[in-house]
């Protein structure tokens, strides 16, 4: 399980608080793309980089971003993200999707 500390905070027009999530998740998708290029350091073969690779850094800042945007978006409207979140889990469960039989 991972548990979350997030202060959002509001920022533009709520048009410009809708697209920011899919943005950002532009972002981790680019990065994801770098990561699973290199393997990052522990993977790394012959990468002149080997030592000090930040692709994965790149990628959990831009995993942050996605979380802060969705987050900033939640409390605009005032939606409670923590029931959101304990439904998302139940139709997961319903749906077999995490295999511990739960």
């Amino acid at each position: 399980m991972i548990e979350l500390k997030i202060h959002p905070f509001r920022m533009g027009a709520p048009k410009e608080a809708a697209l920011k999530p899919l943005e950002e998740a532009a972002e981790v998708y680019a990065a994801w793309q770098a990561v699973d290029g290199c393997g990052g350091p522990s993977d790394c073969r012959d990468c002149e980089i080997r030592d000090c690779c930040d692709k994965p850094l790149c990628l959990a800042d831009e995993l942050a971003d996605v979380i802060q945007a969705a987050c900033k978006l939640a409390d605009r409207y005032g939606i409670d993200l923590q029931a959101a979140m304990e439904r998302c889990e139940e139709r997961n469960r319903a749906r077999g999707r995490y295999g511990d039989g739960k």
